[in-house]
């Protein structure tokens, strides 16, 4: 059975345009760099509280900024 990777591509455009390292993002979240990387590869999930102290960070709607379920890995996005 293959595990459906949810890549956050919008964070990760974010956190570019913001000059931002995942040192930073993770030491924002209280995480360790290796844990960030993997949750922003969709290899593990934000928690609930990651993505609200992430949207306040970036002054952004949590749905502005997270792929919904409908939305992962590209499906229903726009062509």
């Amino acid at each position: 059975r293959m595990v459906k990777k949810i890549m956050q591509k919008k964070l990760i455009i974010l956190k570019e345009e913001n000059h931002l390292t995942n040192e930073k993002m993770a030491k924002l979240l209280g995480i360790s760099a290796k844990q960030y990387r993997k949750k922003e590869q969709g290899l593990a999930p934000f928690k609930l509280n990651e993505m609200f102290v992430l949207s306040n960070f970036f002054g952004k709607k949590m749905e502005d900024i997270f792929l919904s379920p409908t939305h992962q890995n590209g499906a229903n996005c726009e062509k």
